[in-house]
């Protein structure tokens, strides 16, 4: 009697203990497959998500290998009050109380004038950098621009790129809600020149002008 309780005893953990191994490789056979399979998945598209939002972001400061701007680790800050003007080599730069009236739309139609307008350019962005072009004849440029924003911007004004010599020889900075103008007392080669602006944080508002003229005098009135 009592060997048929033992056997039966045996024949009922035998019983139990098949199923139980059987679940336990079946669940060691799937972590081995997730391991194998689905880990490298989904690391291979964290990986191209990524790379995405390198490309893609409007903050990335590098373009086909170019840095978009000038780099200067101690700009110098403008702060001067309306109507004062600053030195900063042999560059100038004025606080305006506004966009001078005087840059208005030349009318293609008129004869080749002693001073033209050459850039009209919203700003946008936190960081860009746009062409103008100083023909012979214009010996003079002088740049505006409008800081709408409520964040400094800095500013640069480089020949030839956008990381060329430096026409203002340093990197400035225009605090958010004030007009400046830029301009030199030498006079410009003919030639691309680019300006540039940078911001640290919130997008770039406002709007930038160039004008070229044969004298300096003209484009200061």
């Amino acid at each position: 009697m009592e060997k048929n309780k033992s056997t039966s005893s045996s024949n009922f953990w035998a019983k139990w203990d098949k199923p139980k191994k059987v679940r336990v490789i079946t669940l060691t056979a799937l972590a081995f497959i997730v391991l194998l399979v689905v880990v490298p998945i989904i690391t291979y598209y964290n990986i191209q998500s990524d790379e995405t939002q390198v490309i893609s972001s409007p903050d990335n400061n590098v373009a086909n290998n170019t840095i978009l701007a000038p780099v200067d680790p101690l700009p110098f800050v403008l702060s001067s009050k309306v109507g004062r003007i600053e030195r900063v080599g042999s560059s100038f730069f004025k606080r305006e109380s506004g966009i001078p009236t005087m840059l208005k739309k030349d009318d293609p139609k008129n004869p080749p004038q002693s001073t033209q307008t050459v850039l009209v350019e919203r700003l946008t962005g936190t960081q860009m950098s746009k062409p103008f072009t100083v023909e012979k004849g214009y010996r003079y440029a002088k740049i505006w621009v409008n800081n709408k924003g409520k964040q400094r911007i800095a500013i640069s004004i480089s020949k030839d790129s956008p990381t060329g010599d430096l026409m203002t020889e340093r990197v400035v900075t225009i605090a958010g809600g004030t007009n400046w103008s830029i301009y030199t007392t030498k006079p410009w080669e003919s030639g691309t020149y680019y300006v540039n602006f940078t911001s640290n944080g919130s997008p770039i508002q406002g709007v930038a002008v160039a004008r070229v003229g044969a004298r300096l005098a003209e484009l200061n009135s």
